[in-house]
């Protein structure tokens, strides 16, 4: 355990450096024997069983939102964790109609390196050290991606920070002249904001074996 905290250290450290955040780590507390499911919700349960389970945390989205072979119909408005909002999706099996997986999500300036060292001092607080740190470098078009991921008997918690940011991307004003003696340096705009950064949290079954690929 104490070599997987000095990598967890090291990965996370390097990281938020890396983005410009200098963070100071705090020990983990010891991790729980199992975690039954999120919150009140049970993996497997019906979507009438889950509303009343969860009772006003849950909301009907706008029709059907589809996530590969599972969908979400009930939203999860905000969702608190530490003194950060979430909002969550209920996604259900496709074939079962039973959930299968619970997606919380933070997007744009609510997700920042230091929002999420934040949410990871939080986790660890809460589940212990993680059992797993995933780090892999922003190339080619690729995404910075860092992802830590705790494995309990009954339920897998993945924490994810995704940076999409490039300097890469630029438009043009297609309703502006062309002129030939200008530059297209200097009249083509950089879109960095187009691909934000995300903060993912997923609650699942942890027999679920095909949502759980370690790191890739």
């Amino acid at each position: 355990m104490g070599r997987s905290k000095t990598l967890r250290q090291k990965l996370l450290g390097g990281l938020l450096a890396l983005l410009g955040v200098f963070p100071v780590l705090e020990k983990a507390s010891a991790a729980p024997a199992d975690l039954p499911g999120w919150e009140a919700a049970r993996w497997g349960m019906t979507a009438s069983e889950l509303t009343a389970a969860l009772g006003d945390a849950v909301a009907p989205l706008p029709g059907r939102w589809l996530y590969g072979n599972a969908y979400a119909e009930l939203g999860l408005p905000a969702v608190e964790i530490g003194d950060l909002v979430f909002t969550g999706y209920l996604q259900m099996d496709a074939q079962t109609h039973r959930l299968r997986q619970v997606l919380l999500e933070r997007r744009r300036v609510g997700a920042t390196p230091a929002v999420f060292e934040s949410l990871v001092e939080t986790l660890e607080a809460t589940y212990g050290e993680p059992s797993l740190v995933c780090a892999r470098a922003k190339r080619g078009g690729v995404p910075l991606d860092y992802e830590m991921i705790w494995r309990f008997p009954t339920t897998t918690l993945h924490a994810k920070f995704l940076d999409f940011s490039t300097t890469a991307v630029f438009s043009r004003d297609p309703q502006a002249g062309i002129d030939p003696l200008t530059p297209e340096r200097e009249v083509r705009r950089n879109l960095r904001r187009t691909m934000p950064r995300r903060i993912l949290l997923r609650f699942h079954d942890s027999r679920e074996a095909a949502l759980d690929r370690g790191c890739l």
